[in-house]
Order: structure tokens, then C-alpha cells, then sequence
């Protein structure tokens, strides 16, 4: 996506933040990271008619442009693992851990373009 793609509101991705910054403009974010219940609906594997929910957790981080930038979205979301709300602890654990790991290289990329921030983890 081109400079003027983003400038004109297209930005929609971090990859796009990210460029902007690298083309010279000073951004800063603020970062939330969480953790969202969602319901994941399939079909039965016995039965073609009966839906499937599964409860399940989302590790989200919402990325919010502090400064000015023009027609940028609100906040950029990104899921960096999915896992069922009913896994063991050390499972939990795990996940969380590849979860911060996921953030921590978009960290290094958001450092690296100059943004500044305040890292968060889950």
C-alpha cells in the first residue's frame, strides 16, 4: 500500500502505522491487550443439522493512534491466539506465553519504525 493509500484513511493494518512511521511521520500508540470470550459454532461431526457452540478465548491488542494522524481508523485490532476457555493451566500458560511472544514481535517492528508506546502483554 502507498503512502498516499494510507494518508487518504486506507490504513487499516499495523503493517500500514508502521510504514507511515518509516516514511517520517511521528506516531505514538496505546496499546490495550485482553482477552475476549467469543463463541466459536461448527457443525456436528455425527449430525448435519445440530450447531456445535464452543466458548472460547480470543488474545486480542487494540493499537490507538495518540497523535494526530488524519483520517486514521479509532484503533487497529489484532488476535494473536485463540484457545478454549477450557484448557488445563499449564495449557493456558502456554498459549499466553506464545500469545506475548506473537506481541513482542510486533513490538520490535513498532520500535524499529520509531513509534513510540507503552508495551502491554496479556
Amino acid at each position: 500500500m502507498s503512502i498516499e493509500a494510507i494518508d487518504n484513511g486506507l490504513s487499516e493494518r499495523l503493517e500500514d502505522i508502521i510504514q507511515l512511521a518509516r516514511s517520517g511521520r511521528k506516531i505514538s500508540l496505546k496499546i490495550d491487550a485482553y482477552r475476549k470470550l467469543v463463541k466459536q459454532v461448527s457443525q456436528s461431526e455425527s449430525t448435519d443439522d445440530i450447531p456445535v457452540e464452543t466458548d472460547m478465548c480470543m488474545f486480542m491488542a487494540d493499537f490507538v493512534p495518540t497523535s494526530l494522524l488524519p483520517n486514521q481508523p479509532a484503533k487497529i485490532t489484532k488476535v494473536y491466539a485463540l484457545s478454549s476457555i477450557n484448557e488445563n493451566e499449564i495449557d493456558d500458560k502456554t498459549i499466553r506465553h506464545i500469545a506475548n511472544q506473537r506481541l513482542d514481535m510486533d513490538y520490535s517492528r513498532l520500535k524499529n519504525a520509531g513509534i513510540t508506546f507503552e508495551a502491554a502483554y496479556f
